[in-house]
C-alpha cells in the first residue's frame, strides 16, 4: 500500500521502507499451493543426520533444549519437514515479487536500491539439528541480494559480511553519514573478518565465530573450539580443532578473536543478566511454569503461553 499510495510523494527526498517476513519459520506449514511445489519424495536427507552426527558439547546442550528431532518419527517425517520449509521460501519469494512488482508500478524502481537479507539460517536436520543458535553455515550464513542504482549487476561476491555492515550500506544509499555503523562496505570486496556470537536459548556456554577467508574458528567459553576448511570442506564435515597439522591456524585464528573481543568477560556478563532477568520474571519455576510461544504469532493473532 506504501508504494502504490506513498511513495509518488516522496520523490524529493531519500526514503527508506523495511519489510519484514516471518516465515520461513516454524512450525513448518507452508500454504498448500507452496508446499506441493517441492516433492518430499524427490529430497535427500540432510547431511550427517544419521549416526555420524559430531558429539561436540556445546551441540549436546543445544539438542537437550532444542527437541525439534525427537518429533521426527521417520525419514519420510523430515523430508516433509523440509518441503514445508522450502514451501515457505517458495511464500516469501513470491511475497518478494509482488512487493518489487509495486515498487516498478510506483515509477521509482529504477531509482531504487533494494536489499534481501535475513536474520539467521536454519540447520533444517543437517547433523540432526533444526532451527538457529549454532554456528554452521546453515545457521549462521544468510542471503543478502543487493540490486539497484551502483550495484553491478550479476556479480558474486565470496567476501563474508555482517548485518551490520547492512546499516551502513543502507545509510550511505540514504546519503546520510554512516561512520560508527557497520564495519565494512558491502560493496567493496574487501576480505574482511567477521564475527557473530550467541548466549542464548539452548546455550550454556558463550559461542564465538571468527569468519576470515577460507577459516572458520568457533570459541567456546566453556568447551573446546572447533576449526574448519571452508575451501576444502565446504559441508563442514571434518572439525580440525584437534589436528596437530592445523595447531598454527587455530592459535591465529584464537589470537585474532582475542585482538577484537574478550570472550570470558563477555560470557560472565551475559550469563549475569540472564540471572537478573530471571530473578525479575520470579524465578525459574514461575518460568517453567508460565511456558513458552508454540510459534511466533503472524499479525491479527493472540500470543498464548503454552
Amino acid at each position: 500500500v506504501w508504494l502504490r499510495e506513498e511513495a509518488r510523494n516522496h520523490t524529493g527526498k531519500p526514503w527508506v521502507l523495511f519489510v519484514s517476513l516471518v516465515a520461513p519459520h516454524f512450525p513448518l506449514t507452508a500454504p498448500p499451493e507452496f508446499y506441493y511445489r517441492h516433492d518430499p519424495a524427490q529430497i535427500s536427507m540432510p547431511k550427517q543426520y544419521g549416526e555420524d552426527r559430531p558429539d561436540h558439547p556445546y551441540l549436546r546442550d543445544y539438542r537437550t533444549v532444542f527437541e525439534y528431532d525427537d518429533h521426527f518419527r521417520t525419514e519420510d517425517d523430515v523430508r516433509r519437514g523440509i518441503a514445508g520449509y522450502m514451501g515457505l521460501c517458495s511464500f516469501v519469494d513470491h511475497q518478494v515479487g509482488l512487493i518489487l512488482q509495486a515498487l516498478e508500478a510506483s515509477g521509482q524502481a529504477a531509482n531504487t536500491r533494494v536489499a534481501f537479507t535475513s536474520d539467521h539460517g536454519d540447520n533444517l536436520g543437517a547433523r540432526g539439528l533444526w532451527g538457529k543458535s549454532t554456528m554452521y553455515e546453515e545457521s549462521v550464513g544468510i542471503p543478502l541480494i543487493l540490486s539497484g542504482p551502483g550495484i553491478p549487476a550479476g556479480e558474486v561476491r565470496d567476501e563474508p559480511r555482517l548485518l551490520t555492515d547492512l546499516s551502513r550500506f543502507i545509510l550511505q544509499s540514504a546519503g546520510a553519514d554512516a561512520d560508527g555503523f557497520g564495519q565494512t562496505d558491502l560493496l567493496s570486496g574487501e576480505d574482511a573478518a567477521v564475527i557473530s556470537e550467541y548466549h542464548g536459548t539452548g546455550s550454556r556456554s558463550a559461542a564465538f565465530m571468527l569468519r576470515k577467508g577460507r577459516w572458520k574458528y568457533v570459541h567456546y567459553a566453556l568447551y573446546a573450539p572447533q576449526l574448519f576448511d571452508l575451501q576444502a570442506d565446504p559441508d563442514e564435515l571434518r572439525d580440525l580443532a584437534g589436528d596437530p597439522e592445523h595447531a598454527g591456524v587455530l592459535a591465529e585464528c584464537r589470537a585474532q578473536l582475542l585482538t577484537r573481543l574478550d570472550p570470558d568477560a563477555i560470557h560472565a556478563e551475559a550469563r549475569a543478566a540472564q540471572r537478573a532477568r530471571v530473578e525479575e520474571l520470579g524465578g525459574e519455576q514461575a518460568i517453567l511454569e508460565r511456558g513458552d510461544y508454540g510459534f511466533s504469532p503472524p499479525p491479527g493473532v493472540k500470543a498464548v503461553y503454552a
